[in-house]
């Protein structure tokens, strides 16, 4: 009788224990639709949003939907496009990162940048337009 409480016991155990970690274990999902009419990303659990133009780039960054402060932060960002390498410094403007505009050759091309947050944090975020 003992032993078959104590398995009745263990198998409820494990149930609500494997129930646990199955919840624990979902994923972080992220919205990667674009705001401001660039190209989406996700790295260390937040969203950027690339918008290359002639006449300026930003990098907008969203920590689950909501905008973050930006004014102290910076990137370096490099964009591949045709064979060509262009690099660019962003600067911290409220909630964008901004900097020059890139006068893209095609539709296609790569961009990575390295954002450094006020807490000296980096998160590096690759973008890629077919």
């Amino acid at each position: 009788m003992k032993s078959i409480k104590l398995q009745a016991t263990a198998v409820g155990m494990a149930l609500v224990f494997g129930a646990s970690l199955a919840f624990a274990q979902q994923p972080d999902v992220h919205d990667l639709k674009p705001v401001h009419g660039g190209v989406v990303s996700q790295a260390n659990h937040k969203e950027f949003e690339l918008v290359i133009k002639p006449d300026s780039t930003q990098l907008h960054v969203r920590d689950h939907g909501k905008p973050m402060d930006l004014s102290q932060a910076s990137a370096k960002l490099t964009v591949l496009d045709s064979g060509q390498k262009q690099e660019l410094t962003l600067t911290g403007q409220g909630a964008l990162l901004k900097g020059n505009g890139v006068q893209l050759k095609g539709s296609a091309y790569t961009a990575v940048a390295t954002v450094e947050f006020a807490n000296k944090k980096k998160t590096t975020v690759r973008f890629k337009v077919q």
